[in-house]
């Protein structure tokens, strides 16, 4: 089991992801969900929302933390499943947009987020 610090109020109830994930040609590329990739299925629960507090970041936002047990082991699956779902982690420089991202400066303030109701 994982748990993720990830963009975004997801869901609330379990849900699945069944998804192929594609094989890269190169290791430094990105994974992508592809219908030729290798099956790959994942279960994730919301465990947590919280809110950054825009006087304690430079980005004030909605996240979510998430448990993940993945059921197939491709490279890469958890964080293609999760981009792939839309709540992509906040601290993946990879697969995590530049306006969503979180920098090691600013996971200090943890301690200040705000916990949501599910």
């Amino acid at each position: 089991e994982y748990f993720v610090l990830c963009q975004g109020l997801a869901p609330p109830s379990l849900f699945e992801v069944v998804a192929r994930v594609d094989v890269a040609p190169e290791p430094t590329q990105r994974r992508s969900i592809n219908d030729s990739g290798k099956p790959a299925r994942s279960m994730l629960s919301i465990l947590a929302h919280i809110q950054t507090s825009s006087s304690q970041h430079s980005i004030g936002q909605t996240m979510s933390i998430v448990s993940i047990h993945i059921l197939t082991g491709r490279r890469h699956q958890i964080r293609v499943h999760l981009r792939h779902r839309g709540h992509s982690s906040v601290t993946d420089a990879r697969y995590t947009c530049r306006e969503v991202l979180l920098l090691p400066r600013q996971l200090q303030g943890l301690s200040a987020l705000e916990l949501l109701q599910r």
